[in-house]
């Protein structure tokens, strides 16, 4: 009886100042659960949970965030959901923004094939694409972030280590190889979740003030092949390309989609009686529609006063009050394809105001979704 006596002892200094932590060996992490200082080496070693890293260490990820935010008083929040299947050069891409309780922004892209899908309200609609050609998302939006840097972009780059300095209550599912990581760092509760040996970080929430949804001041959810609990490539695939959305939804068929391209002149002159203005098809341009099912229309005063089917290339219309059109589009890019690098020109002696619009055969629609 004496040794545990002692030990205990040793262990445990009297009820006032109550009892030293002793954490049992874990040595490179594998013990489990882990405990609280090798969870702190994994999240110092990590340093931080970078998007790009992952895409290219893994086929099949999917990455989704949420963050609320106050601007001049009023509070918001956004949410990204990014999802990749390399193997099947299928992806996702959704994003929300909502401020002061009202939507500003909302869509969801599903592409990678001919056939892809938009959301922006209510119910998908089908568009196509004549030459699919994949692009990791994961690497497009941080290209873009790059172009604007200003811009609202998906937090896909958190520094973790600014957390290896807490004391981490971790419990898990040794079935699962899933752990949870709690502390606590002034008002916020911080949790982590772990999976696989060796351990990956999967998930992290932040809550504040509370321990509701509506407390999360961040949140990141990662899956991969190897914890894939949140993929749902497969789900989107039966949904869409398999057309249970449409057995649900009541509908007969997919609303059509226009092409995603509205035409904005980059330059404009003025040399005597006639104005010029032209443009080119930029490099976003990455689902490709035949230029035989597009229409470029002349407004003015609402109404259309000159039209160009774009297969044909170009057309001249004149006016009863004498006034002249001239259209062009030069195929400069995929043959036969409203794509990358076609130019468009308008040449006019009328002196109106107007503007370049561009009508989808295929689709029955404007393609700025306005009404003509």
């Amino acid at each position: 009886m004496l040794r545990p006596v002692l030990l205990s002892l040793l262990f445990c200094i009297p009820a006032l100042s109550g009892c030293l932590e002793v954490e049992r060996p874990c040595p490179e992490g594998t013990c489990f659960p882990l405990t609280s200082s090798a969870f702190n080496s994994i999240l110092e070693e990590v340093g931080e949970i970078d998007a790009l890293s992952l895409a290219d260490e893994y086929d099949r990820l999917s990455i989704s965030t949420l963050s609320r935010f106050t601007e001049s008083g009023v509070s918001g929040e956004m949410q990204w959901e990014v999802q990749k299947d390399e193997g099947r050069n299928l992806r996702l891409v959704s994003n929300s923004v909502v401020v002061g309780g009202i939507s500003v922004v909302h869509y969801e892209i599903w592409d990678g094939g001919p056939d892809t899908y938009t959301r922006t309200t209510d119910h998908w609609m089908k568009g196509r694409d004549m030459v699919p050609n994949y692009q990791d998302p994961f690497h497009e939006i941080a290209s873009l972030a790059t172009e604007d840097p200003n811009g609202r972009w998906p937090p896909f780059r958190y520094d973790v280590s600014q957390f290896s300095d807490l004391s981490w209550t971790i419990t898990g599912d040794a079935l699962e190889s899933y752990q949870v990581a709690r502390a606590t760092s002034g008002s916020d509760e911080i949790y982590f979740e772990i999976h696989g040996l060796p351990p990956r970080i999967v998930g992290l929430s932040i809550y504040s003030e509370g321990l509701s949804q509506e407390d999360v001041t961040f949140s990141m959810s990662i899956a991969t092949e190897d914890w894939d609990l949140a993929l749902s490539i497969d789900y989107y695939l039966d949904l869409l390309d398999g057309g249970s959305y449409l057995g649900y939804s009541g509908l007969s068929e997919f609303p059509r989609a226009p092409v995603p391209f509205i035409p904005v002149p980059s330059q404009q002159s003025v040399i005597g009686d006639t104005t010029a203005v032209n443009g080119t098809v930029p490099s976003e341009m990455t689902h490709e529609v035949s230029l035989s099912e597009v229409e470029m229309h002349i407004f003015s005063e609402g109404a259309s006063v000159a039209s160009l089917l774009l297969s044909d290339g170009h057309a001249n219309i004149t006016g009863e009050d004498g006034s002249w059109w001239e259209l062009t589009w030069a195929d400069e890019g995929a043959l036969g394809l409203l794509s990358e690098l076609d130019t468009f020109a308008i040449r006019t002696n009328s002196e109106v105001n107007f503007d370049i619009r561009m009508f989808d055969l295929w689709a029955q629609s404007w393609t700025d979704q306005g009404s003509g």
